[in-house]
């Protein structure tokens, strides 16, 4: 029994060791970090969807992602009761999920400065 207490809790602290949802996403934007604008558009995968000149030197770029999908939901279980009627238990609606992304670089005298990213959408696959 304690044999497999030892495993169980050992399968339990792996499923702990795995890296949050962001971070590699996070890991991915600070390698981009110091580089020439040319480099970070490079890295980003596709031109800024904006961008805001600050002062001569300094400018912000923005890139956004914005996702929708249907959830299908769940039927609910119908249970007889009384005999010959039936009633439903359960069961939740379809729903729409919207996932989003903004990421900013802000780049002062052609490099990249600083980034932040924001949304439930960052992902790795992303950039």
């Amino acid at each position: 029994m304690p044999r497999y207490l030892a495993l169980l809790m050992s399968l339990g602290l792996l499923g702990c060791a795995g890296a949050e949802p962001g971070e590699s996403f996070d890991t991915r934007l600070r390698e981009l970090g110091g580089k020439p604008e040319r480099e970070v558009i490079d890295g980003m995968g596709r031109i800024p969807d904006n961008s805001y000149q600050l002062d001569a030197d300094t400018k912000v770029l923005q890139w956004r992602w914005d996702t929708s999908y249907v959830s299908p939901g769940m039927p609910p279980i119908y249970r007889r009761v009384a005999g010959s009627m039936w009633i439903p238990m359960g069961g939740f609606p379809p729903s729409l999920v919207r996932e989003g992304c903004i990421v900013e670089w802000t780049v002062t005298k052609g490099n990249a400065q600083s980034y932040r990213w924001q949304g439930n959408g960052c992902r790795p696959g992303l950039v």
